[in-house]
């Protein structure tokens, strides 16, 4: 039996579950590991979390990730209004897709490449303030910095310790575009360049789509605005909608699947 979604469905897909985290949030919040493990199911890993192996070792520490972070979040009242938990499961949720869509088109992902980005993506944002930067990756740094310290307990390759900080460290917003153009022109490989798309792709699609954008746009205005961050003003407007929309790149043949950038164009029109 042949269980291949369509290629319509991929954008549907995400917007289901981007509307079932919602209707969770935060009171009856599953929590990050329960994310996490759907994911890796949906991947077809639960064969790699039980091994001594790179893959597996890479699994438990993006659990413990996950633990840690929902940890984190009991101990404060101010968790950051865009920077969340719930951000963190947009963008879980929206890389296995993407990697599931890879799949469906023919592309091999091993088992390591796969538990790395899920590892990184968990971790991208652990303990981010809220607001943005004042220099390049301060608040990337300290989320490289705490996935080692949590990562150090499952043993994982400094190899692959090395590739999950560098996909953290470029997930800088100044950097995207470079990431970008690093595989401009490119057939896809899983490599580390391609692996840093996925991701970057991955962090914005809740904001790409018409369906919530405008609210995560909120949010983080309001983020933003409690930082006293000058951008505060301009984010949560039309014309920052249509400044952020604009600035976009979506470069992996998974961003095909889901039109994305069609949705982009569809919306823009609308503004302009």
């Amino acid at each position: 039996m042949n269980t291949k979604r369509p290629s319509q469905d991929w954008t549907q897909m995400y917007r289901e579950t981007l509307q079932n985290l919602r209707n969770t949030w935060p009171y009856s919040w599953p929590g990050l590991p329960v994310v996490l493990e759907s994911c890796i199911h949906r991947l077809w890993l639960g064969h790699a979390q039980e091994v001594a192996s790179p893959a597996g070792q890479l699994l438990q520490a993006a659990k413990a990730m996950a633990r840690h972070m929902e940890d984190l979040a009991q101990q404060t009242d101010d968790e950051p209004q865009y920077h969340n938990r719930l951000h963190t499961a947009d963008a879980i949720t929206a890389v296995c897709l993407l990697m599931q869509a890879l799949q469906y088109k023919g592309y091999s992902l091993c088992d390591e490449w796969i538990a790395a980005i899920l590892l990184a993506v968990t971790s991208h944002d652990v303990l981010h303030p809220g607001g943005a930067n004042s220099f390049l990756q301060e608040f990337e740094q300290r989320s490289a910095l705490e996935m080692r310290r949590v990562s150090q307990k499952w043993l994982v390759e400094h190899l692959w310790l090395d590739r999950v900080s560098e996909m953290i460290l470029r997930t800088d917003p100044s950097l995207v575009a470079g990431n970008h153009d690093k595989v401009k022109g490119l057939a896809f490989e899983m490599n580390l360049d391609w692996a840093c798309v996925l991701i970057n792709e991955a962090d914005i699609l809740a904001s790409a789509t018409d369906q919530h954008g405008n609210e995560l746009g909120q949010a983080l205005a309001a983020e933003l605005a409690a930082k006293k961050h000058p951008l505060h003003s301009v984010v949560g407007t039309a014309q920052g909608r249509l400044q952020f929309l604009s600035s976009l790149r979506f470069s992996s043949p998974a961003s095909e699947l889901f039109q994305m950038r069609m949705l982009v164009s569809e919306q823009m029109a609308l503004l302009q």
